[in-house]
């Protein structure tokens, strides 16, 4: 017999009901309290909430029982049972109705398993709607009230609240709840709102209509990878409770745009700890020229353009949402710095935007109300993101931004960072006052920023790597931004590049001691012989390198960015530079896979070898320690003491601190020779 059944016969306490299924009914004593129950949700009969908190606590215990072991035996519960569910709960909040273990578990038990059907009628919107408001009123919103919620802990009222509230975000706040049951939605709001996203007033005057340009067009760009969609912001910001009405052209109806509210759209569903709703943020489709748009949480308002869109810059009007701090450095709309100080920044919704063709973030606001010059900022950033774009061999500007950073209360990972459109790696405490301005790179500029920014950003370009360097290649990006825009030496750029610091005593002939003394991480076996490529031919040769790449997708010809055959891409790499790499590749851990092959492709493509290379060679050569003393005093300089046995990174140097001597000397030299003498039989090669 199902749950729905039974509580049928539960409530009902008729022979009618018990006839109905006389096989599978279980012999249950019924109570005058469970008819009135039936009879309320029936609509036969009115009763006050106290009544109704009576009459559920007194159902009697065999009844209940019953319920619960159906119950669980349920794959979803419907109607019939949420509404005595969410209206025993909203009792136990107020103190009307008392509820033992067992009782508690099953009522929430219903909650999680009908959560799905929360928005699917008038009666189950206003009980939702009533314990969440019950909630706040008598115990103090989420997260404002108490701190963070441990997903995996045993379901307390806190827990079986934050499952309604979701289930409100995710099932009841629709386009077509609005249309019907708007009269339940306008003017309600979670109190968690003034944690997360933040609070703010709605408007003084809700029919005033604020206008902005919009980028509504997402054309394909040469090499772009997972489109998805364009987000562009409006400056415009949701009153939590508030109804706001966007008004769009015709040629933005039924082709695939959608409204969002709140920009925090990444699902923390697998976060031990909640923070925040696992999903804040809402989607309105575009289906009309006006879409009616409303959250208890608020959040900002944007308009989420679909791949290939060719709208155009259009004018999107907004009625009854309040402003936000919106800097726009884009080519249809431009924020003077006199409108950033005298008004932008002065706006009083919890979360700014900022946004260029090329970068665009979300942050507190509470980070930059006295932030003077994001003209300056923003351009950095840009300047940034051309220098990456200019290595990856992609145009300077996309369909939409190369960069998206956004602020939340947890990074999107749990134990890692991720790219992402966005990419939510950055964190902030609603519970802080920043005082308008915050030491963060994202506010400060991307000089400041920790080597992760450029990394991530490393991953979401796909670009084809050698085997067993996914994770270490996209540290170039950062040594590419470091040297060529703010005018660190090369070899200072490839250290700082990922330790964000300037080691002065590693040079680079010191980084090639360090390889061929035994240094054979996989930052070196991968970083080094990029780097050395563009020292040797500079940094165009290693874009030229990843646009042809980039062209054999665009022209139907895929390949695997972590497994393509090794020598392929070493023949690649030497037809960028427009010499032979090889032996500069094998020196950096790189050999060939057949020899004998790659050395046929090289000369059909009539790459000659390099005196530039030759040179490098016999230079690296030369740099060997000759004996153990030369050996310590390297390691002094290197680590600036002497290595320790118990450092994972020293142990090498620790161990030949001890061991090095003119043996060993020999055998690098040895080494180093092999490798010249195999690629240069002929001696040092004419130019280049």
């Amino acid at each position: 017999m199902g749950a729905v059944c039974l509580l049928a016969v539960m409530l009902m306490g008729v022979a009618d009901a018990a006839a109905a299924d006389k096989q599978a009914a279980p012999e249950i004593p019924f109570t005058a309290e469970g008819q009135k129950l039936y009879a309320h949700y029936s609509g036969m009969l009115k009763i006050s909430q106290a009544e109704i908190g009576k009459s559920l606590t007194e159902i009697n215990e065999p009844a209940k029982a019953a319920f619960l072991k159906e119950d669980q035996a349920e794959a979803a519960a419907t109607e019939g049972e949420l509404l005595p569910a969410l209206t025993a709960l909203k009792g136990y909040v107020e103190g009307t109705v008392k509820l033992d273990a067992r009782q508690f578990a099953a009522y929430a038990q219903t909650i999680e398993s009908g959560k799905q059907i929360f928005g699917s009628n008038e009666k189950l919107i206003k009980a939702a709607l009533d314990l969440v408001a019950a909630y706040d009123r008598v115990k103090g919103p989420l997260w404002v009230a108490r701190g963070a919620l441990d997903r995996k802990a045993p379901v307390d009222i806190n827990l079986a609240v934050c499952t309604v509230m979701q289930s409100i975000m995710d099932c009841v706040y629709t386009g077509q709840n609005l249309a019907t049951h708007g009269n339940l939605l306008d003017g309600y709001k979670f109190g968690s709102s003034a944690n997360f996203p933040g609070a703010v007033a709605p408007p003084a005057n809700p029919d005033r209509i604020y206008t902005v340009k919009v980028n509504a067009s997402f054309p394909h760009t040469f090499g772009q990878r997972d489109a998805g969609f364009a987000r562009r912001p409006t400056g415009a910001y949701l009153a939590p409770g508030s109804i706001a009405t966007v008004i769009v052209p015709s040629a933005l109806v039924g082709k695939g745009y959608k409204v969002r509210v709140g920009a925090h759209s990444w699902d923390f569903s697998h976060k031990p700890k909640l923070l925040r709703l696992d999903r804040s943020s809402l989607v309105y489709s575009i289906d009309g020229p006006e879409v009616k748009v409303a959250s208890p949480l608020g959040g900002g308002i944007y308009i989420e353009v679909p791949y290939l869109a060719q709208a155009g810059v259009v004018d999107v009007k907004i009625k009854n949402a309040v402003r936000s701090p919106f800097f726009s450095a884009t080519s249809h709309h431009q924020t003077s710095l006199a409108e950033w100080k005298d008004i932008e920044r002065n706006r009083k919704a919890p979360w700014a935007d900022f946004q260029s063709d090329k970068f665009m973030m979300q942050v507190p606001t509470s980070w930059i109300f006295t932030l003077d010059d994001p003209v300056a900022l923003i351009q950095s950033w840009d300047a940034a993101l051309d220098v990456c774009n200019d290595l990856m061999g992609r145009p300077r500007v996309h369909g939409r931004e190369t960069m998206y950073q956004q602020v939340d209360l947890q990074r999107r990972g749990n134990n890692a960072f991720y790219p992402g459109y966005p990419t939510c790696n950055e964190e902030y405490d609603p519970k802080v006052e920043y005082n308008g301005y915050i030491d963060h790179h994202l506010v400060r500029g991307p000089r400041h920023a920790p080597f992760r920014v450029f990394h991530e950003q490393g991953h979401s370009f796909e670009f084809v790597k050698f085997a067993g360097e996914m994770e270490q290649s996209c540290n170039l990006l950062r040594v590419a931004v470091l040297n060529k825009m703010f005018n660190y030496r090369l070899d200072q750029a490839f250290w700082a590049g990922r330790t964000g610091e300037i080691a002065k005593n590693r040079i680079w002939d010191g980084t090639a001691v360090a390889w061929m003394t035994g240094e054979k991480t996989t930052r070196f076996k991968t970083l080094c012989k990029y780097i050395d490529i563009a020292r040797l031919f500079g940094w165009d040769s290693l874009s030229k390198y990843w646009h042809s790449w980039d062209e054999d997708l665009e022209a139907g010809r895929p390949w695997s960015k972590d497994g393509t055959d090794i020598d392929k891409l070493s023949l690649r790499l030497s037809q960028a530079a427009g010499v032979d790499l090889t032996p500069l590749l094998h020196f950096w851990g790189t050999p060939p896979r057949d020899a004998a092959a790659l050395k046929a492709a090289v000369a059909a493509a009539k790459l000659p070898p390099s005196a530039k290379v030759y040179d490098a060679l016999e230079h690296y050569k030369s740099l060997v320690p000759k004996d153990n003393a030369a050996f310590r005093d390297y390691a002094l300089k290197w680590w600036g003491t002497q290595p320790s046995e118990e450092s994972l990174s020293e142990r090498e140097y620790a161990k030949q601190w001890k061991e090095y001597d003119e043996k060993s000397a020999a055998a690098l030299r040895d080494a180093a020779r092999d490798i010249i003498e195999e690629y240069f039989p002929q001696g040092r090669p004419q130019a280049p």
